[in-house]
């Protein structure tokens, strides 16, 4: 007798898999609070980095502000005229005054910079910096009301230059900023690394402390979309946790770059606290095991050979450490029991099944052969007035339709084949009557769920008879699909007669009947509902709302992964 896997071994194996599965969801709780660290310093970043753009959009904003104010001084507007009518010291006077003024703006802002008035007529120059005032005129060769970055000649530093140019008088305003002003206000924000990206100049702002590698930067510029938004980064080997925000009237984007390490450390050192745990508690598991192995293992393995030995035929074989008739009848009587359990299972089992599947073939056989007639009445009509484009396309969409609905060893289809026959079904009634239209709105994602076949088309069918040839006006038959994550809603309606209240209680009342009442109300619903259930289970079926004159709308929810049930008892 060949030996099998012993209960220890089983034991131990378990206890691999239970050790491996708390490792696991562990791991997974650790990736969830992750998550929701990440979610929870999203939310307050997004605060400050809001707070930080607002600052630097407004100090911007204050600054072309200033510009405005400048071009609509009376001192500058009139200078061109002193320049041109004046004597030498009121020309020397205004200038002078133009400088002061120029001074006071700079001043006005927590930002140095620099105010330049240009009077191309005059080829003068007046400038907060006595350098560009007593310089020769040049005016700069720049787009207008763009903020350009430059480089001085001199001191090799980068700067912001804004020129615009005054609708009032023939003068130009230019504001020049240095980089290192917007960097110092970039070192005021504590709570991460700031970093300031000009989309329309391409030049990125970052402090010197933590630069950003060039690399990692050429792989977040083509990720900043729209006003705002939340990216995991990595730079040099290190992840971080990067937000963005535009600033209002700029061409720029503030970020802020957290390192994950500082988020995750304390967790992380808590995972190993717990891994060490986990290989204590296996370890001790295994000793355990051992000691239960000699203890109880040993005796039943002794058990075992002389149930062998007795099994083949030694009836003398005695077992004395252990109680061996014990164990044999319990071993014995369970393995009988098991066995007779299993085979009477499994023939109860296959007997209910061949019994639905064969109520399912009945329920599909169910088509009425009235419409096969009025078909081929149609046909026969339209042949004998030479009418042979709706003579083709009617046998064209019946052919299809029969091909369909014959293959009754399928219990099953695709939520596309089932939209393709309700097609052909509904060509066909279209051609017999042309007030008939049809509208089908199921997403792409969902026409690739199994469901049992031939249920749309005598919901169609129900619509057409009771709900649209009642009524003289055009008759519209929709079918929709709305997706609800693992589940779907398919659904019929049409702009018919509608139902009574009265009515409707009584349709429904004879859906849900077991064994087929003697009423003729709602047949194809009836069935439709009965093969809805026995393929999904007892909670499933047909839901409908209808008033009258406003139509009917009959609905069924469906589990996305098919048939997963098992039919349920009858």
């Amino acid at each position: 007798m060949k030996a099998g896997v012993s209960l220890f071994q089983k034991l131990l194996v378990a206890l691999l898999l239970m050790f491996s599965l708390i490792v696991l969801v562990f791991w997974l709780i650790y990736r969830l609070n992750v998550q929701v660290i990440q979610d929870e310093l999203k939310k307050n970043k997004i605060a400050e980095v809001e707070f930080m753009t607002s600052q630097l959009s407004n100090q911007f904003e204050q600054i072309l502000m200033n510009t405005i104010v400048l071009s609509e001084d009376q001192s500058v507007r009139a200078y061109p005229n002193m320049m041109n009518y004046g004597d030498e010291y009121s020309r020397y006077e205004t200038k002078l005054n133009i400088i002061d003024k120029l001074a006071l703006n700079s001043a006005s802002t927590p930002w140095n910079n620099t105010f330049i008035i240009y009077f191309p007529e005059q080829n003068e120059t007046v400038s907060s910096d006595p350098f560009f005032s007593f310089s020769e005129f040049s005016l700069p060769e720049q787009p207008l009301h763009v903020w350009t970055i430059k480089r001085d000649q001199k001191t090799g530093e980068y700067f912001y230059s804004y020129l615009v140019k005054s609708h009032k008088s023939p003068l130009y305003i230019e504001v020049q900023i240095q980089l290192s002003q917007i960097r110092k206000v970039m070192s005021q924000y504590t709570s991460g690394t700031p970093l300031l990206y000009d989309y329309r100049n391409h030049m990125l702002i970052q402090n010197d402390s933590a630069p950003l590698m060039k690399e990692t930067a050429q792989v977040i510029v083509p990720l900043l979309q729209g006003e705002n938004g939340f990216l995991s980064v990595d730079n040099n080997g290190t992840p971080y946790l990067l937000n963005y925000m535009r600033l209002n009237m700029m061409d720029f984007y503030f970020m802020d770059y957290h390192p994950m390490r500082q988020l995750i450390e304390p967790i992380s050192r808590n995972n190993n606290y717990f891994m060490i745990a986990i290989v204590v508690l296996l370890l001790l598991s295994l000793i355990s095991i051992f000691l239960l192995h000699r203890q109880v293992q040993l005796p039943i393995h002794k058990l075992r050979k002389a149930i062998e030995k007795f099994d083949q035929g030694d009836f003398s074989s005695r077992l004395t450490d252990v109680n061996a008739y014990d164990f044999r009848l319990l071993g014995r009587s369970f393995n009988r029991m098991a066995e007779n359990t299993q085979v009477l299972i499994e023939q109860v089992l296959h007997g209910e099944l061949q019994v639905k599947e064969a109520r399912l073939m009945q329920y599909q056989a169910q088509i009425n052969p009235h419409f096969l007639y009025n078909c081929l009445n149609f046909i026969h009509s339209k042949a004998s007035v030479n009418d042979t484009a709706a003579v083709r396309s009617m046998t064209l969409h019946l052919g299809a339709y029969c091909r369909y609905i014959h293959k009754i060893e399928q219990l099953d289809a695709t939520l596309e084949e089932e939209l393709t026959s309700v097609e052909h079904y509904l060509s066909i009634m279209q051609l017999r009557k042309t007030t008939i239209s049809f509208h089908i709105d199921v997403p792409k994602h969902l026409r690739a769920c199994r469901l049992p076949r031939m249920i749309l088309q005598p919901l169609v069918e129900n619509c057409i008879i009771h709900g649209i040839e009642p009524c003289e006006h055009p008759g519209l038959i929709t079918i929709e699909a709305l997706d609800l994550g693992s589940e779907f809603v398919l659904s019929v309606r049409d702009n018919g007669a509608g139902m009574e209240q009265e009515r409707l209680q009584a349709v429904l009342q004879y859906m849900d009947e077991r064994l087929c009442s003697e009423r003729s109300i709602g047949i194809g619903l009836r069935n439709v509902n009965q093969r809805i259930k026995l393929y999904y289970g007892k909670e499933q079926g047909l839901l409908i709302d209808s008033n009258p004159g406003q139509g009917t709308t009959i609905s069924i929810r469906l589990r996305k992964e098919g048939h997963h049930v098992s039919y349920p008892a009858s």
